[in-house]
């Protein structure tokens, strides 16, 4: 009996264990900075390239940006953000200046909305990926003076694929980190920028962006997780020691398989993770306390035994005789006379009664 309690406590405190993995059905909101590069497109600029025609390329510059999300199940979100996804700049160095000067820029910003799918690695640390498009707003322009009057300005919108992944870790339920990889796909749209403004451009520039950044979230309505508290189910049969035994006897009837068959049936319907059973056995008060303990004793384990046969582990079985303890017949056979006419009185007296208590299983 006590392995069985001890059973039933360890599936208690597996089911009320908490997952730091965000809780489905919550928002959260954060914050992140990293750095961001420039990529293709930039070769036709760069005077290195070209034989001294054209600027120094910056291309490298911080990205920051803001997030918010919500989490549909613990493994999938929609999140959307707003970024400076960064700027890649072109130096010169002006008729009659000694050192470089701002020339030309392009950066970007913008509003993004995308899919965030997550996968746990340990508990609170997920690696993830998100997809989705971004509204990206390119602002241009080109300082051909070095007066900064001079500057011919140019901007467009477009929408660019988005691609990321990171890693997240959950510092506590609420309080999240990340870093993450991000890839915006051909980002604006120079030519047409230019034309918008009335001049022409033979340039066909639409660079990615690829930044890394480090973010911290907070998710809201976390706190503990719900605690599912096991079903705790009992359930009591008693058979008469009739229909099991012969009088005195602690040998099963063969028609007493029926009936003990019947039992187990109902207990496994109940679905009770690793039920605990025992089978308390109690004779009549004829005959001295010693015979009848003894022979309580043997029926209840005899029930017990093929209780077990049945594939029950013999852990979760107890046996134990009562002998007269108990009866339910109280003083109603009194005034019985004969032998015979009491011992059919005190029929009712003469049982074996099985106790089933468990869990019910829980899917998690």
């Amino acid at each position: 009996m006590k392995k069985s309690v001890i059973a039933l406590a360890v599936s208690g405190l597996a089911i009320a264990s908490v997952q730091a993995a965000p809780q489905a059905n919550t928002f959260y909101a954060g914050a992140k900075a990293g750095w961001a590069s420039f990529h293709d497109g930039l070769t036709q600029f760069d005077a290195k390239k070209n034989q001294g025609d054209g600027f120094g390329i910056n291309r490298n510059s911080v990205t920051y940006g803001v997030f918010g999300g919500y989490q549909i199940t613990s493994n999938l979100a929609v999140e959307a953000g707003y970024d400076y996804f960064g700027r890649v700049r072109g130096n010169t160095t002006f008729p009659g200046e000694t050192k470089d000067k701002r020339a030309a820029k392009h950066s970007a910003h913008g509003a993004h909305i995308s899919l965030k799918g997550s996968y746990p690695i340990v508990d609170g640390l997920d690696a993830y990926a998100r997809v989705g498009a971004a509204l990206v707003r390119s602002d241009y322009y080109v300082q051909p003076e070095v007066a900064t009057k001079s500057r011919e300005k140019a901007h467009n919108l477009k929408t660019s694929l988005v691609l990321a992944g990171g890693l997240e870790y959950a510092i506590t339920p609420a309080l999240a980190a990340r870093v993450e990889y991000q890839w915006l796909s051909r980002v604006g749209n120079l030519d047409k920028a230019v034309r918008k403004e009335g001049g022409s451009s033979n340039f066909q520039y639409s660079p990615d962006i690829g930044s890394v950044s480090a973010g911290l979230s907070y998710r809201f309505g976390q706190g503990p997780a719900p605690v599912v508290e096991p079903e705790i189910v009992t359930k009591n049969f008693s058979f008469s020691s009739d229909v099991l035994f012969a009088f005195g006897k602690a040998d099963l009837k063969p028609a007493a398989a029926a009936t003990l068959d019947a039992a187990q049936e109902e207990i496994n319907k109940l679905g009770l993770a690793s039920a605990a059973i025992q089978v308390n056995g109690y004779t009549d008060r004829i005959g001295g306390e010693a015979f009848n303990v003894k022979l309580s004793q043997r029926r209840a384990e005899s029930v017990a035994n093929y209780i077990v046969s049945k594939g029950v582990n013999p852990a979760n079985v107890t046996a134990v005789g009562y002998g007269k303890a108990n009866p339910v017949t109280g003083n109603t056979c009194d005034a019985v006379k004969g032998r015979k006419a009491l011992i059919a009185c005190l029929a009712p007296d003469r049982r074996v009664e099985l106790q089933v208590q468990g869990s019910k299983e829980v899917a998690m």
